[in-house]
């Protein structure tokens, strides 16, 4: 009776440890900051269309798991803590947004750029770190290139860290934040080579 009770309490201790502790989703959007602004000033461009090639990031951020990191050149993979879509889809996403939104004095729009599309603008961004530390920053260093027709047009590189909130909420927040901050930028470089 004594090796019965403790081999089940042995296989009740072991089905135990397979209780996942749930896991919780992110999409990066545009913050609430910027809400008021963005819903007054997005409309339907009739000026140039810029479409965004395929975004590059390095390829460990390029997962579900939110990526963290450490010190040094420490990461850390939580996998408790996703994203609800592809870390390069949700940039590019997001920053077509912005960039609409910066672009009203062009009358531009900014779209992911498709298969057969013919835009008049094309944008390639290169991403080298866009991560931090969920309990105190979040960076972003990029390079972008403008072309029209294949040539290349402008190219500026773009750095920018900012402090988040102490919890997963805020430090996706950064994401939109740094994204939206990115496109002001590459907006003012737009409209000063684009009349």
């Amino acid at each position: 009776m004594k090796k019965y009770f403790l081999c089940t309490l042995f296989l009740f201790l072991c089905s135990c440890s397979h209780i996942s502790l749930p896991t919780n989703v992110y999409v990066i959007d545009i913050p609430e900051t910027y809400s008021e602004q963005y819903q007054n000033k997005v409309q339907i461009g009739s000026g140039p269309i810029f479409a965004i090639m395929h975004i590059n990031i390095p390829s460990y951020l390029n997962r579900p798991q939110i990526v963290l990191r450490e010190k040094g050149s420490k990461i850390h993979i939580d996998e408790r803590h996703r994203w609800g879509e592809n870390l390069d889809k949700a940039i590019s996403r997001v920053l077509s947004d912005a960039l609409t939104n910066n672009l009203t004095e062009l009358n531009g729009v900014a779209v992911p750029l498709k298969l057969g599309m013919h835009p008049d603008y094309t944008i390639q961004l290169d991403i080298s770190r866009f991560e931090g530390n969920v309990d105190e920053y979040l960076e972003l260093d990029a390079f972008w290139t403008l072309q029209k027709n294949g040539v290349k047009i402008l190219q500026a590189s773009f750095y920018k860290k900012i402090s988040v909130e102490n919890n997963y909420s805020g430090f996706v927040n950064g994401y939109g934040e740094l994204l939206y901050l990115l496109a002001q930028d590459m907006a003012k470089a737009f409209y000063a080579h684009i009349q």
